[in-house]
């Protein structure tokens, strides 16, 4: 597949207050329609720093890697297992990357799990 810009558009982002606030997003991967959201109005105010985005966790298993995307509107299609989304791999190509089903919930802090021996 071909790789993906990085050209980034303004995007609206639906939180689970039912509140709507513009973000940046890159508008190869918003295209595909399997994010949520839709292209900024104009009119909804930028998305407080407070607010940590929901994401979902996507893996191309044939590369043996995975990434954390964001998923501006409840009921995205890419919460469903199995969802496929394209994206950049080291910036040398685009390739599908399948969706886990389980979606991190907004303001979720993911703490670091490795330890070190003293």
């Amino acid at each position: 597949m071909a790789l993906l810009s990085n050209n980034r558009l303004a995007w609206q982002y639906h939180d689970d207050a039912g509140n709507v606030w513009r973000v940046a997003a890159v508008a190869d991967i918003t295209s595909q329609g399997k994010l949520g959201g839709e292209a900024w109005n104009g009119a909804s105010p930028p998305k407080p720093a407070s607010i940590k985005m929901r994401r979902i966790t996507v893996r191309n298993a044939a590369l043996g890697v995975s990434r954390v995307v964001p998923v501006y509107a409840p009921g995205a299609p890419i919460q469903t297992a199995g969802a496929t989304i394209n994206l950049n791999h080291l910036n040398v190509d685009s390739y599908p990357f399948t969706s886990d089903g389980n979606t991190i919930p907004e303001g979720h802090i993911r703490h670091n799990v490795t330890r070190q021996a003293a």
